[in-house]
């Protein structure tokens, strides 16, 4: 078995596992059908196809700074339906199911074709290498079934508890995962000098390496970086911020509502 191969496949399925597994609970919830899952998941399939196909053409673009471009674009894109997605269950703007669907075909749709992207490339490169080919698919085919298994846990886990508390989890790991992606969306900018690079706050090294098996799949998740920027930080404290003001608001609305009708 080639071991990077697993924790690679692995760290790129999980993330979208957990996404996936999260939004699936929302949808349940709300007693939606699964037609924004075909949906997000035919669109994701065929974008990353696309991408993939023309990956190096991409890359020519800005100055040949377009794959971490357009990368740190999705991962923006996301960051903002999850966002979006937080809003709507805060304030329980969900009576038209219809908006609900799609927030959540656009936030899977966009995390399959960045995750599917990054796998066709990897395997594309693979083919053309003398590489042993059974022992790749093999090493991928046991990352996809431990990031799918680690996904369906996380589905029950959250599923397992009452709807009131059961949506104060959604909301805490959708808010951690939309950090999350905008960490990864600015160190990508951050490699092609879109935005300035500075030195380090600190280090967690000594704590979790980053380069460990769980610094990668923490990292996946919610953007865990060992030695962060003032940027990094920033936006990370700025989004958790967000949400938490949000979260504050709509308890204050519900609660003066439910004192009304009293």
């Amino acid at each position: 078995m080639l071991l990077d191969i697993i924790i690679l496949v692995l760290r790129e399925t999980i993330e979208a596992g957990v996404l996936l597994s999260l939004l699936l609970c929302i949808s349940n919830q709300h007693n939606l059908t699964y037609r924004w899952l075909w949906s997000g998941m035919l669109i994701g399939a065929i974008s990353a196809s696309i991408y993939a196909a023309n990956f190096r053409f991409v890359g020519e673009w800005f100055d040949y700074a377009g794959q971490e471009v357009v990368n740190a674009s999705m991962q923006f894109a996301i960051y903002a339906s999850l966002l979006l997605l937080c809003y709507l269950l805060i304030f329980s703007k969900l009576k038209d199911g219809r908006l609900l669907q799609v927030v959540l075909s656009l936030a899977i749709g966009l995390a399959i074709t960045r995750e599917l992207a990054e796998m066709i490339i990897f395997y594309s490169g693979f083919f053309q290498s003398d590489g042993d080919l059974v022992k790749a698919f093999t090493s991928g085919f046991i990352g996809l079934m431990i990031g799918i298994s680690f996904g369906v846990l996380c589905y029950y886990a959250i599923n397992v508890w009452s709807r009131p508390i059961s949506r104060i989890i959604q909301i805490c790991l959708l808010s951690f995962i939309a950090a999350g992606m905008s960490v990864q969306a600015i160190q990508l900018l951050i490699q092609v000098d879109w935005v300035s690079a500075s030195k380090p706050l600190w280090s967690t090294n000594w704590l979790l390496q980053e380069s460990s098996v769980f610094g990668q799949m923490t990292y996946a998740i919610f953007g865990y970086e060992a030695t962060p920027t003032l940027a990094e930080v920033s936006l990370y404290l700025m989004t958790l911020g967000f949400i938490f003001v949000l979260s504050a608001i709509g308890y204050l609305a519900s609660s003066k509502a439910e004192r009304e009708l009293k």
